[in-house]
Formats: C-alpha cells, structure tokens, sequence
C-alpha cells in the first residue's frame, strides 16, 4: 500500500449518466415522487437506493401501500452531500454524488423539476446551514420552516481486521485508545491496552473520506473523552462530518491524515476496504468506524458490500468492545438502548415545549456525547424536511411515512434488523409524542406542522 498523508480511494458506481441527470427535469411531469437522500450508514433500512436488487427496506413497504406519491431512488450520496443537496434544493448533488463522472453540486440549480424533498443525515445540520435556510430564495420564504428530526438511534461499531481476532468483541478497546488510534498516536495493535487479547502488527486506519454522519457520531463521542495525554499531540478532536479536517491543513486544500490512514467514501467504502474486497486487495492489520449493520453484529441485517470484482456478499467484519470502566459492551440493539437510556453528557434531552423551540430546527435531536452504562458511542440519525411542500400528496404521505416509521412494528422489525433502535425503544419516546403534537399535526397550536395551512399561506412550496 503506497504511504503518504493524504491517501484517498472513492469508490463510485460509475460514470455520471446523462440520462440519470436529463431526468430531473421529467419529475415535475410524472407521478408526484419524494426525492432526496444522504446518510450511508441508514441507505439499508429505508432501501430503494441507487443500484439496489431487490429493492427493500422501510419506503418500500411505504411504496407498497399504493400512496398517491411515492420515495422514488434513495441517492446514497453521504451525510454531508444529502445536506448539501436539501438546503440548496438541488438533486443533482445527490445524483452525481453516487454516480460519479463530471456533474457537479455548484449552487442552485433551481425549482425546474429538480426539487429535493428531504435529506437523511446522521449528523445534525451546522448553524450556518440553518441561517442558509433562513435567508435562501429557496428556504424559509419559499418552503416555510426548516424541519429536522431524529430518525432512530444507532451506534457506531469499530471494526477490527487482524488474525487474531476470529470473533465479535475478540479485542476491547478504551477511551484512551480510540483517542490514540483515530488521532495517529497508536499505530500498531500491540500499543492498546487489551492484556486479555493480545493483539500485534501496525495497522491501517480507514476513516470516511466524504462528508459523513458517521464521521459526525464518533468525532462527537471523541470531542468529550480525549485530551493532550491520550491524543496525538496537536490533534484536538471537534464533532465534525469530514473526518480529515482534525489533522493540519496541507496547503492544497485537504489535510495532513497520518500515514497509515486511508480514506473511503462512504459506509460502503470503508466496509470493502477493511474486509479486503475493494481494489486494494486483502488488509492484514486494519481499525475503521462504520454502523453496525456493516458488521456481523447484526446477523439480520441487509448490508451487503459491492466488491471490485463484481460480487457482492455480507460483511464478514467483526466489532471490538468498547469498554466503560471495567464493563465492556459490544454495539447490540440492546447495549445501544442502554446507553440511550444513560446519557451523562448531552443536549436536547427533551424535545422543544414552546412555539419559538418548536420552530428552531437545532433543538429537535438529542446529541448524545458520554453515557454511564451500555454501548457508549451512540446518537440519532436524523430526517431533513421543508414545512411547505408545492404538492398536496407530497406534504400528506411524507407526514404518512413519518407516522408509520415512528410507530408501526414492521417498520420497527426493518429498523432492529439494520442495528437501529426505534425512538419509542429509547429514553427519546418523548420526541415521538412531539413529533405527532407539532409536527405532523397542530395540536398546540403552534402552526410547526408539515403542510400547516397558515405558515404555508401564499409560500410556494419546495
């Protein structure tokens, strides 16, 4: 494997089609589609995503139901891109995100069937993406409020590739340790304090190269458990979407990531590369960060890995302990329900209780940094959503699907099986109560609710 320190593999589907592009401008003429994408930690439990066979997952049990507009193709373009591409009301970044080739996500491309009705990040949206909203031709004065809301919880898994591990939870690892090893201060298996699982071999680092909720869920968990003694020096971790940006600037735009890192662009990326399926062949010694459905954690899980030959096949990647004091906790349903359940230090606990916290997209997701008991790097993925919406069906079955996902046991099964927790499975039930009150209907009066007939008055509507 070449050393150096900006070391980046994308691995794409293929070149941009044209005629995946051409067709944005057919949406506003067909059947009313909801469009949109982002997170690829969660593209198998809502499926229909780009490239999928056969398509599964919670929109097409959704689709099913023979609603009068329907999720059309899930882009799996990454927390960041699926962001982007909501707040500028712009598909194309989604489409040429996933597909590759020569397209790109450069301002708005503007309302000519090209609308993005949602996003799915695992990662919260920043301030300056909220202010965008509030002051963009094609936010606040165009679709109403800004809408975000916790989706399900999840944990984030640290896979480990070495010959001695043959089994999930086969090594634990600290605080102290993550803190060293995703910071570059301990590069070989035999630095980590594990006496139990003696471990030895240097090994590689695979982080996510894109703008990544993942990356988001586990630089958040680091920010509040690292410090100059168990962190390479100069390196300060901050909850952040892209990865790289904790290391120094090199001077052409990326970062100084230690040698032994590489970065991959989405879950998918990172899976096939520490499971030795990509194009750089098998990895002998290997440490990432992915959800868990990408391990073998979760046995029930959909997660497949597109390998550089062609086949695709389940993860065989196995989970570390992460251990709290002297418990240890591998990141099962019921160990991320557990920490869920034990927030130490965090915000948002409970959801907002007035019309001007209702309104405030940043006070709807709990964010979870330290926890007393279970599985400790944890936290929500997260739905991006307009108030006002141009079409009738959009607006109902959009508040359709959100109650079905909320509260319906086959979404629930769809949910558990990908390694996610069900707001009503978690301490975070109260959010589900708000959600129906606020959200999807005006019980308060509040006027926050998707579709509300008086904050949408004479908007245009996304």
């Amino acid at each position: 494997m070449p050393k150096g320190n900006t070391m980046t593999r994308t691995h794409l589907l293929g070149a941009a089609s044209a005629a995946a592009l051409a067709c944005l401008s057919s949406f506003a003429h067909a059947e009313p589609a909801i469009l949109g994408g982002g997170s690829t930690l969660a593209q198998f439990d809502y499926g229909n995503f780009y490239g999928q066979s056969p398509v599964s997952g919670e929109f097409s049990i959704f689709n099913a139901t023979k609603p009068t507009a329907t999720f059309s193709t899930y882009w799996q373009s990454g927390s960041g891109t699926g962001q982007l591409a909501f707040i500028e009301d712009n598909l194309s970044c989604d489409i040429s995100k996933v597909e590759g080739g020569t397209a790109v996500c450069s301002g708005v491309a503007g309302k000519s069937g090209n609308t993005v009705d949602y996003g799915a990040s695992d990662a919260v949206l920043s301030a300056a993406q909220i202010s965008s909203w509030a002051t963009s031709s094609f936010g606040q004065a165009a679709a109403g409020n800004l809408i975000q809301l916790p989706s399900m919880g999840v944990g984030v898994s640290i896979p480990v590739v070495n010959s001695a591990v043959t089994k999930n939870g086969g090594v634990t690892l600290s605080d102290n340790d993550l803190c060293g090893i995703f910071s570059g201060k301990i590069t070989n298996f035999d630095q980590i304090t594990d006496f139990k699982n003696k471990l030895t071999g240097a090994f590689t680092v695979a982080y996510r190269s894109d703008g990544s909720g993942t990356s988001f869920l586990l630089t958040n968990h680091l920010s509040a458990v690292c410090t100059t003694s168990n962190t390479a020096p100069g390196i300060t971790f901050t909850a952040t979407t892209t990865f790289a940006s904790i290391f120094p600037p090199n001077g052409s735009g990326g970062y100084n990531t230690p040698a032994n890192f590489i970065g991959e662009s989405g879950s998918g990326g990172v899976a096939s590369y520490l499971a030795g399926c990509s194009s750089s062949g098998a990895v002998a010694n290997g440490i990432g960060y992915l959800s868990p459905d990408f391990t073998t954690v979760d046995p029930n899980s959909s997660a497949t890995l597109k390998c550089a030959d062609g086949t695709v096949e389940k993860s065989p990647l196995l989970a570390a302990n992460v251990a709290i004091g002297t418990k240890v906790y591998q990141p099962t349903i019921k160990n991320i329900q557990l920490a869920l359940d034990h927030v130490v230090l965090g915000t948002n606990k409970t959801p907002p209780s007035t019309a001007a916290e209702a309104a405030n997209p940043a006070l709807w997701v709990p964010l979870v940094q330290t926890v007393s008991e279970g599985y400790p790097i944890v936290g929500y993925t997260t739905f991006d959503l307009a108030q006002c919406y141009v079409n009738a069906s959009v607006t109902k079955n959009i508040k359709l699907f959100l109650s079905d996902h909320y509260l319906k046991s086959a979404y629930a099964t769809v949910q558990n099986d990908n390694g996610f927790l069900t707001l009503e499975q978690t301490k975070a039930t109260t959010f589900v109560t708000a959600i129906e009150d606020d959200i999807l209907a005006n019980k308060k009066g509040f006027n926050t609710d998707i579709g509300d007939a008086t904050a949408c008055k004479g908007l245009a509507g996304r």
